[in-house]
């Protein structure tokens, strides 16, 4: 946990740094002394703050206060240059001692705009693909932990899904799944500052400047086999010549529970179990408990400090950064602590011919995890879910016995204390990764570019887990300590040349070469454990202390260490003539050890073009368009994530024992099977789309339309022993399809001097089928909520002709004689169904996702709220389900609805389309009232100060907790559990923040 001494260091540490920075940055300020002073203005006449004032061809430099004011050290004669983002350059010649008052016009920013490309950046107006971008100023708001987070709701046809817990990782699906398997084989490709794969931990998500989604595959191809679910390209901030700049960003928050599961609470559970002829045991009846309430914190705090810099000249520029982060979790003993320490530095050398980059960034994250998260077997009958045991704990039962320690009922199947988990068992991780990046950019002869890029990566995790004495899952054992060290290292070698050429004002013509080497070397690490320690006041500290009983065997843990190496070869051509006719092509070939030997590689093509309409000469007439431009791509993009390096091959692992010379020996056999003829999945993405502006720019837009082809989808499938060695093989076995149509649209329905509206929406519709499961494999039944009595009863089926999350489930048709019915597979009610009495029952995949922003500004005022939501898809509420059973009131509580149910209905709980529940929601997902401060003098360029609200509600039907489903928790992220709320849910939180930004 983090202490207060903790904090108190971090905070003197940080205002440390930070009064060491304002007062160098005051001493520069009081050195130069003013003489040519000014005012900026933009064309409505109101003064720009921020804009960047230079001497022409030195390093002199200022930049303007609120009141688009300035003053700089310039001699007469000489020229001042002005610079804002979003606005034309322009420069000015210092005359006599006059004041200089310039005017900056917005220049054409929407289609000029940078957009960050594999191995290189185009502008909006020349994109071919469909690629997303969104700036900084347009991130969510709120207590953020991980840079996905930041785009909820914000791209058309990007689905982010997460939960409250704060070591939670937010599930990210582009334009539907397009797999079977699990984890990282379903999430998009990193790209982090142009290093690919690089780890989000490393980044601050005040540090970001824009993210970059490229959805198609005409985009992603250059990615190769690890673009299938889209690429996501991370730009952080960078220090510019002579535009020095020190800013602070601070925030502090608190968090509150959203919702709570609806149980019933002491009373109403005695006052059901009279009305129903039954007793609770003595030893279940001594006490008044809300155990949501106990293992729930009334509140939890959160804060963040983020102090970034940056400046420099001409020929070397710096920027960094420094930031604190801490969450703490609003369920008890968990939290989150993480400081991120950044520095890049560029150099031009060789006149200006060579361009030298580095960048260092180090994490060091510690996780206060909660005891779901500890890989333990099942111990006491039953899971150690402490979701689940707070909804099923007894409300008639104490939390404490009369000397303290946690009241245990060792008679109950079910019956953990729901607090004692948390408290009697410690998890905890602490995280260290750094990067290392280095880039070289040199200009050769005849316009020849050549980039070197080289990347380190080291990711070094410690796990300590102890369950004292007095734990549940560990009953007479005097305390089981187990700690373990876990390195991965990630080396990347990438170089490529690049050319350009313009002639006759009319062709111009760019193409790439590049060669990468990618390395990743994981599970290098080892795990010890003991037990029976004197005290528990030592926890894991000294597993020395243990004294273990005879026989004992340490759990050494198991760890692969396994190199896997990616080997590219990737070439890009793009053409233009006069600027209305967009080509580009693309060719990747990857090489992966990942894979049999006989497909080890692979090739991905891409093309795409695009036509500028508005540039024809038909179009010089008219007044409504502002700009329009029709798109089309087509590419091949492949799936190796999620792969290791020994998946193709023969492993062998512990198989059983047998008995010889008077001890049980351990053996080894084989555990996989191997498949040289294994290859990735390779994904075809055919995109049509339409980018336009008109009213002068008061209305733009895009609109994609899409599909989605997946082949060689991989899954483990059965096999006869008399052929291959165990009874599975991973293999390539079907394929799979997403057809969609993405609207994305932004306006201005209101622009004047003081006041000024922005709206700014996206919708995305997406139909997801499985077209085929190979030869051998005609269903798979998947879903299994494992809830009390119905333990491998699924509730979902994966079959060719229907979407991936289809409910598979019985038909509910109502109360027969106090029993609940269903209907069989020969069309007769039935009260004693079985598993072919299952029928399709709809999808667990949203129709539609959708957001919806907007910024009010009125002076200094500004107020931005973002909505979000879904529809059209089914929850299979198994939470609700798996204690609705009215008959064993007296061993575990009820939901609220069990208390108008009949004691009759033996059959209450069983799945089935009773409990299917529409999964539409709309969702205020934040909203943002800020001010900017009017600072006198030249040291301070603004000031803002805002609060933010983030969940602040939700609409809609669903029964559970919530409706938006964390996909990373039960293997939800592929087709085989998705849209089952099974009990392991970290419940969401409202969070009241306040911040503060001060620009020096």
């Amino acid at each position: 946990m983090i202490t207060i001494r903790h904090k108190l260091f971090m905070a003197r540490y940080l205002f440390g740094i930070l009064s060491v920075l304002l007062l160098f940055c005051f001493s520069n300020a009081l050195a130069q002394t003013g003489v040519v002073k000014g005012t900026v203005k933009d064309a409505q006449g109101s003064p720009l703050p921020g804009v960047t004032i230079q001497v022409k061809g030195t390093n002199k430099s200022t930049s303007t206060d609120v009141a688009g004011k300035f003053s700089i050290d310039a001699a007469k004669g000489s020229v001042l240059q002005f610079r804002f983002i979003g606005y034309q350059s322009i420069e000015a010649t210092v005359g006599n001692d006059g004041p200089v008052n310039v005017t900056l016009t917005e220049g054409q920013k929407t289609l000029n705009d940078v957009v960050v490309i594999g191995y290189g950046t185009t502008t909006k107006k020349e994109l071919t693909s469909a690629i997303t971008t969104v700036k900084a100023e347009n991130f969510n708001t709120g207590v953020v932990a991980t840079p996905a987070d930041l785009l909820e709701g914000k791209v058309a046809g990007l689905n982010i899904t997460n939960d409250g817990n704060p070591n939670g990782t937010a599930t990210v699906t582009l334009r539907g799944p397009s797999t079977l398997r699990t984890g990282a084989a379903s999430s998009p490709f990193y790209v982090i500052d142009g290093v690919p794969d690089a780890d989000f931990s490393l980044v601050a998500p005040s540090d970001i400047v824009s993210i970059d989604v490229l959805k198609d595959a005409s985009a992603a191809a250059i990615y190769g086999s690890r673009a299938t679910n889209g690429v996501i390209i991370v730009t952080t901030k960078k220090g510019k010549a002579g535009q020095s700049y020190l800013t602070y960003n601070a925030y502090a928050g608190i968090e509150k529970i959203a919702n709570q599961f609806q149980v019933a609470t002491a009373s109403q559970l005695k006052a059901f179990l009279a009305k129903t002829g039954q007793s609770l045991t003595p030893a279940n009846d001594n006490g008044t408990t809300n155990w949501e309430d106990e293992i729930e914190r009334s509140s939890g705090f959160s804060q963040n400090h983020n102090l970034s810099f940056g400046g420099g000249t001409d020929k070397t520029v710096f920027g960094g950064s420094i930031n604190y982060l801490e969450d703490q979790g609003i369920v008890k003993t968990s939290g989150l602590n993480r400081f991120i320490g950044r520095l890049n530095v560029s150099h031009k050398a060789l006149n200006d011919k060579l361009k030298l980059d580095f960048s260092l960034s180090n994490s060091i994250t510690n996780q206060d995890l909660i005891v779901n998260d500890i890989p333990l077997y099942s111990a006491n009958g039953a899971n150690p879910n402490v979701f689940r045991a707070a909804v099923q704990a007894l409300p008639t039962r104490a939390v404490y016995n009369a000397d303290g320690s946690f009241y245990n009922d060792p008679t109950l199947v079910l019956g953990y204390n729901p607090l004692g988990l948390l408290e009697t068992n410690t998890y905890n991780q602490k995280v260290n990764l750094l990067l290392a990046n280095a880039k070289a950019e040199l200009q050769l002869p005849f316009g020849v570019l050549y980039n070197l890029n080289l990347a380190y990566q080291d990711r070094n995790t410690t796990g300590n887990v102890y369950l004292n004495s007095a734990s549940e899952l560990a009953q007479n054992l005097g305390g089981v300590a187990t700690r373990s060290q876990d390195e991965d290292t990630k080396k990347l070698f990438e170089n490529y040349l690049s050319y350009a050429h313009k002639w006759s004002g009319k062709h111009d013509f760019k193409v790439l070469f590049g060669y990468s080497f990618d390395q990743t070397e994981t599970g290098n690490g080892f795990q010890s454990s003991n037990e029976n320690f004197v005290s528990d006041a030592t926890s894991y500290h000294n597993l020395a202390l243990g004294t273990a009983p005879a026989g004992y065997v340490p759990n050494y843990g198991s760890f692969s260490d396994e190199t896997l190496r990616l080997i590219s070869f990737y070439s890009r051509i793009n053409y233009s003539y006069e600027g209305k006719y967009i080509f580009q092509a693309s060719i990747r070939r990857d090489g992966s050890n990942a894979f049999g030997a006989n497909n080890q590689w692979g090739y991905f093509p891409a093309v795409s073009g695009a036509w500028r309409i508005i540039d024809e000469s038909f179009m010089k007439d008219q007044n409504l368009f502002d700009d329009l431009k029709l798109r089309v791509g087509y590419g091949k993009t492949g799936n190796s994530l999620g792969f290791d390096a020994y998946t193709p091959l023969t492993q062998y692992g512990t198989t059983g024992s047998f008995y010889y010379n008077g001890n049980w020996i351990g053996a080894i056999g084989p555990t996989q099977n191997p498949n040289p003829n294994l290859k990735w999945e390779t994904t075809a993405t055919l995109n049509l789309g339409v980018d336009f502006s008109l009213l002068k720019g008061r209305l733009s837009g895009t609109v994609d339309v899409y599909d989605k082809k997946t082949t060689n989808m991989i899954y483990s499938v059965p096999v006869s022993t008399v052929t291959y060695l165990v009874s599975t093989l991973t293999a390539n076995v079907g394929s799979m399809d997403n057809k969609g149509i993405e609207i994305g649209l932004n306006g201005t329905p209101i622009k004047s001097r003081d006041f000024t509206w922005d709206s700014y929406g996206n919708i995305s519709f997406n139909k997801n089928m499985i077209t085929s499961l190979g030869n051998d494999i005609s269903k798979i039944y998947a879903g299994d909520p494992e809830g009390p009595g119905q333990s491998g009863t699924t509730v979902s089926i994966i079959q060719a002709g229907y979407p991936l999350g289809e409910f598979y489930t019985l038909k509910y048709i109502g109360l027969v004689n106090g029993v609940s019915t269903y209907m069989g597979a020969d069309g007769k009610p039935t009260t004693t169904p079985t598993s072919t009495d299952r029928t399709y029952a709809g999808n667990a995949q949203p129709t539609y996702i959708f957001g919806w922003g907007n910024t009010l500004t009125y002076k200094k005022f500004s107020l931005n709220f973002f909505f979000r939501g879904q529809g059209g898809n089914k929850i299979m509420d198994a939470s609700l389900a798996d204690f609705n059973t009215p008959y064993s009131a007296t061993t575990h509580n009820v939901p609220v609805i069990t208390l108008s149910e009949p004691v009759t209905d033996v059959n209450a709980n069983l799945y089935s389309t009773r409990y299917l529940e529409s999964g539409t929601f709309v969702r205020l997902s934040n909203a943002t009232l800020s001010y900017k401060f009017k600072v006198p003098g030249n040291y301070i360029h603004g000031i803002r100060i805002y609060t933010t609200a983030t969940n602040v509600f939700i609409i809609t039907k669903y029964k559970g907790v919530d409706p938006e489903l964390n996909l990373s928790l039960n293997n939800q992220a592929s087709g085989q559990f998705i849209g089952v709320d099974a009990n392991n849910y970290y419940p969401k939180t409202r969070t009241f923040l306040a911040g503060l930004q001060v620009d020096l």
